[in-house]
């Protein structure tokens, strides 16, 4: 009964993020039997919004030296 609780605050968790941020990570979460913990997931998405984020302002650098070249 626990477990299935468990499971379902990682459904609802996952189903609550962005999709054009998310989504891919979202589907590898979900592949991944048995569910890892929420806490587990949690750090998952935290990795990857800061992938990202860091990917995106790396993209807006690359522009702005391609401008001014």
């Amino acid at each position: 009964m626990v477990k299935k609780y468990e499971q379902e605050k990682v459904h609802k968790f996952l189903m609550g993020l962005n999709d054009d941020m998310y989504s891919s990570i979202r589907s590898q979460i979900l592949a991944v039997d048995p569910l890892p913990s929420l806490d587990r997931i949690f750090h998952m998405i935290v990795q990857e919004g800061n992938h990202k984020s860091a990917m995106l302002g790396r993209g807006d650098r690359n522009e702005i030296a391609a401008a001014l070249s």
